[in-house]
């Protein structure tokens, strides 16, 4: 009888992660990578930061051995060449990546490798809001009327052909970047004449930009929910999975994102009626590969898919973790490396994510209880991220939000009310840069959302908004719920 060693046994596959900017920290998307594999390489990104905590990351795994490697690379366009040099050292068997501003060069990886993986012509369907609208239009998919503009010269034909009120966009971007409902002609010109000035990460290099018909999925007053869901799932093999819709909360500062809800609330018909149309809209972009997110409108006249990203959703791997125990990140690594999902979520909880928007205008930090107060006051607060301290200046084109939490309660009610007793006491306050240029009165309601009000979002807070923000300068910081309910419509 012999002894076959351990040395001798097939290695487990190697996996290539990209990170740098986007979806999942770099560290956690190592965790989650090693949950597939233990040979796992890093394609790290420095244009957007250090690279130290992630390669210490990176080295508690004992990596180097068996042919994995840490890759500093100075930005996208070197992704690819180093990558292929690590493949001509140490063959890869799978590239993943968490963020959508790494998705093509994990497309391109995949194609010249012969690796699982989206097409790279599907994902640049995928990316493009004005490609994607052409391929629904092809292939029926419902969704809503859009033009594309490029110059001064084509938007009274855009506005012929959608209307307004409308929403304009980039075509290319993430985060709600540059996405503003306009009222008028006037308006959309000042728009897309400062367009190119914006400068985000988010935004990617395109001259196309959309205009889109308003649909009505803001939400009312009668509702915490938007009339927006969004659909999450996983393609292995070109047979997609779509394993939960996702709630949204009511956007009351235009179409900055405000939060989400996992599992829905919503009855069996509506949910379905969703993943059709999310189904349908994968399929009309060619996608075949890995996670998807795709945002669904809940029209009176149906479901019309918003857009389509070839990866999961911001918080969703997280918020996964929480309400059903199921690791999402570990299996996208999964079926990159072409080996089947190894479940199904089933919800045994609610993950309830809370984006707290900056109002419009130009604001400081002044107060703001911590992150560990707030851990050490709401054991169900999970995860938290204070995105300025107290002095930090900001305004909403430079990032969205506040503060990004996510808590868990045993059902939707529970986890509503944490969520709001948590933003409580964080009791963010703001003042404005120039009190004299900040508007005494509120913007204009918007127009997305004809229930909605100025009344303040935080029910303590007595003062009216547009009180509250004239006052500012004589008397003191204004509560973000007030700030944002005055700032905020458009």
């Amino acid at each position: 009888m012999s002894n076959t060693s351990s040395s001798s046994a097939a290695p487990e596959p190697h996996l290539l992660l990209i990170a740098g900017v986007g979806g999942l920290s770099a560290e956690e998307g190592i965790a989650a990578a090693r949950g597939a594999t233990s040979r796992v390489s890093v394609a790290f990104v420095t244009a957007w930061g250090r690279t130290d905590a992630v390669r210490a990351a990176w080295r508690d795994g004992r990596p180097g051995e068996d042919g994995s490697e840490f890759l500093a690379v100075p930005d996208l366009d070197s992704v690819v060449a180093a990558a292929t040099g690590l493949h001509g050292r140490s063959p890869i068997d799978g590239v993943v990546t968490y963020s959508e501003l790494l998705l093509r060069p994990q497309a391109e990886l995949a194609d010249r490798l012969g690796l699982p993986g989206n097409s790279p012509e599907s994902v640049a369907r995928a990316q493009s809001k004005a490609l994607q609208r052409r391929a629904f239009a092809a292939a029926g998919v419902p969704s809503p009327r859009a033009a594309e503009v490029r110059r001064a010269a084509d938007l009274p034909g855009a506005v012929a052909a959608v209307g307004l009120p409308a929403v304009f966009k980039p075509s290319l971007g993430a985060g709600s970047q540059g996405v503003r409902v306009v009222t008028d002609e006037a308006e959309l010109a000042g728009l897309l004449a400062a367009a190119a000035d914006l400068n985000s990460p988010f935004l990617q290099e395109d001259d196309a930009y959309l205009l889109e018909e308003a649909m009505p999925i803001a939400g009312d007053g009668s509702s915490v929910y938007a009339d927006y869901v969004s659909v999450e799932s996983l393609l292995f093999e070109g047979v997609a999975d779509h394993l939960a819709v996702t709630d949204r909360l009511r956007l009351r500062n235009g179409c900055v994102e405000e939060g989400a809800v996992l599992p829905s609330r919503l009855p069996a018909e509506a949910r379905r009626a969703a993943v059709d149309c999310a189904d349908r809209a994968i399929r009309a972009l060619g996608l075949t590969h890995g996670a998807v997110h795709t945002e669904v409108a809940l029209c009176p006249d149906g479901a019309k898919v918003i857009e389509v990203n070839a990866r999961a959703g911001g918080p969703l791997p997280s918020m996964f973790l929480i309400a059903a125990d199921y690791d999402f990140a570990r299996d996208i690594a999964r079926v990159a490396l072409g080996l089947r999902p190894l479940e199904r979520p089933v919800p045994k909880a609610v993950a309830w994510v809370r984006y707290v928007p900056i109002p419009a205008g130009e604001w400081r930090v002044v107060a703001q209880r911590s992150a560990e107060e707030a851990r050490a006051a709401h054991p169900d607060l999970l995860k938290i991220g204070l995105r300025f301290a107290p002095g930090g200046e900001t305004r909403r084109d430079v990032t969205q939000h506040l503060v990004v939490f996510t808590v868990r309660g045993a059902d939707l009610e529970r986890a509503r009310t944490t969520a709001e007793a948590v933003e409580r006491f964080l009791d963010i306050r703001l003042e404005p840069l120039d009190p004299a240029s900040t508007p005494a009165t509120p913007d204009p309601l918007d127009p997305l959302d004809p229930a909605s009000t100025l009344e303040p979002l935080d029910p303590l807070v007595p003062l009216a908004p547009e009180l509250a923000v004239a006052a500012a300068a004589l008397a003191g910081p204004v509560p973000v719920s007030v700030a944002a309910a005055a700032g905020g419509a458009r």
